[in-house]
């Protein structure tokens, strides 16, 4: 329990004995002066007890004066407004305190992130933060909510953020940056509120609308990022037989991309060693996603089955050749509609990115707009009947309602039994049911989210690919210096794939494993989980 709430406590305390013991007084000295009757104090004590509490007056009652019936309903309202106002405003936070959890009102810590307020995305970025050990403090307005934090495991104090006290007991003296993602207005009153205290703190805002961009860099956000739209745009370059290039660029020869195994391809149904990926293709594997869940480093031993996607960096003409041999012989779907369900900022980039690649695009919302095929529930039959979902190839959900996502994906599926399905989540724990739904392809927002926010907040991290489903990061080598890749094996002991040395400015890609010695001063472009990243950290920075 707090000072403040201590005091509060004592203070309500204080005044309800002095409330009682002075009508105690004014009964005993009233009673001779009008009702003839003499009474001890104790008598007197006892009586206004019984009239605050409405329990009864023992044989003093019926009383003659006008005073005393007067007195008697005046102790009956006091006893009202103790029991109604006094109670819960006073009493109510002690007894909760007492019972449960209280969030704090003030946190002392130093180098941390102060998050401006709880939202969807702050689970997956505070698993970003406990990878790398980065304190952090949530800040709640909403009491309730906070409570609910505070039981689950968060780091949480309640108060406005948009109130400089608030941030002062945050302790932003001491911050490492402030995040914002509250509703725009309220985000821009922190941000203010925050340049107030420290003009030099690095501002994070999450943006819900990439229009307000100019409003937030005018208030003073270091940092402004538009996941949706992101997210959006790479959930565009799943769709299949379209030229988009969504592979990430480690040099001019080096490329990282995700391939999917397709059925009848030379590849499907064969493992990792029948199919001699490592030797003939001379990439490497950085990991498998299977039914949605990834596995890094992959198993030889791990059967491509259909719609397995592989994560791969090598050079851009052998991962040519491993895409054409992952590719189906004979394609036995050729129709290139691409339906999208859901036209928010997610949908409105997926849409504009296909339609510059020339690919026909329909899209179906709740609701009558500009750039809407057709209109109605895309949970309901019908309505994807009327946007022909029978001749889509693809079929992209971006929905803000992932139980609506789920339904959504359900019906499409049963419809529509050949196309690739595309589908965004905003929760993690909704990934793995969406996939059961008949998804073939799920990003979740707040993944991504928490990874932008990650990348941004580490000045020693450089994030190469926030959308994938996996870190690609550059970090010092530390103490790789003075060892080969052999030596350090860091495969082995931490998961991550080496994928090339930066020195002096300049990459280098071609690594020999026997032969090249990391130096001071060198830094690693590397792959991998966040617990593989952070095992890395731990040993080697």
């Amino acid at each position: 329990m707090d000072r403040s709430m201590l005091r509060r406590i004592l203070l309500s305390v204080a005044i309800v004995l002095a409330i009682i013991l002075s009508y105690a007084f004014i009964f005993m000295w009233s009673m001779p002066h009008y009702e003839s009757t003499i009474v001890t104090f104790p008598q007197s004590l006892q009586v206004v007890v019984e009239s605050l509490t409405m329990s009864g007056y023992g044989g003093f009652t019926p009383w003659e004066s006008d005073f005393m019936n007067y007195f008697i309903i005046w102790m009956n309202i006091t006893g009202v407004v103790l029991v109604f106002v006094a109670f819960p405003a006073f009493f109510l936070p002690f007894l909760r305190n007492a019972i449960g959890k209280t969030p704090p009102s003030k946190a002392e810590k130093n180098d941390h992130l102060i998050i401006c307020e709880y939202s969807p995305y702050t689970e997956a970025l505070i698993r970003e933060l406990n990878s790398r050990e980065q304190d952090y403090i949530i800040i709640e307005q909403d009491e309730d909510k906070a409570i609910e934090l505070l039981s689950s495991g968060f780091n949480v104090m309640s108060g406005d953020p948009e109130l400089e006290h608030v941030l002062q007991a945050a302790s932003i003296d001491m911050a490492k940056a402030v995040m914002v993602h509250t509703t725009i207005y309220k985000n821009i009153s922190i941000i203010f509120s925050a340049r107030n205290l420290r003009p030099d703190i690095k501002i994070i805002a999450i943006l819900t609308d990439q229009e307000m961009t100019d409003y937030y860099r005018l208030a003073g956000a270091n940092i402004t990022m538009s996941p949706r739209q992101l997210i959006g745009k790479s959930l565009a370059a799943q769709v299949p037989a379209v030229s988009i290039n969504d592979s990430v660029e480690i040099d001019n020869n080096i490329e990282l991309v995700e391939i999917d195994i397709e059925e009848g391809s030379e590849l499907c149904n064969k493992t990792i060693h029948e199919a001699n990926l490592l030797d003939h293709f001379h990439v490497n594997i950085i990991g498998a996603w299977v039914k949605g869940e990834f596995k890094s480093p992959a198993a030889v031993d791990l059967t491509l089955s259909s719609k397995t996607r592989l994560l791969v960096a090598g050079d851009k003409d052998e991962l040519a050749k491993l895409t054409n041999r992952a590719e189906a012989r004979v394609s036995q779907f050729t129709r290139n509609k691409v339906l999208i369900l859901g036209y928010g900022q997610s949908g409105r980039a997926a849409a504009e990115l296909l339609r510059h690649k020339s690919v026909d695009v329909d899209v179906v919302d709740l609701k009558e707009g500009e750039g809407v095929d057709f209109v109605g529930d895309v949970r309901v039959a019908e309505t994807l009947e009327n946007a022909g979902i029978e001749n889509a190839s693809a079929i992209i959900v971006t929905i803000r309602d992932d139980t609506a996502a789920l339904f959504a994906t359900l019906m499409a599926r049963d419809m529509n039994r050949e196309a690739r399905i595309i589908v965004r989540a905003n929760n993690v724990q909704d990934i793995q049911k969406l996939y059961q739904a008949g998804a073939d392809y799920v990003q979740s927002l707040a993944t991504v989210t928490g990874r932008m926010l990650a990348s941004s907040l580490f000045d020693d991290e450089t994030s190469l690919a926030a959308e994938k489903q996996i870190d690609l990061v550059q970090l010092p080598a530390g103490s790789l210096a003075g060892q080969t890749l052999v030596e350090a094996d860091v495969r082995r002991q931490t998961g991550c794939t080496i994928l090339a040395a930066v020195r002096d400015g300049e990459k280098i890609t071609a690594l020999d494993p026997n032969s090249f010695t990391f130096k001071n001063g060198d830094d690693v472009i590397i792959a991998g989980t966040d617990n593989n990243i952070h095992q890395f950290e731990e040993k080697y920075l």
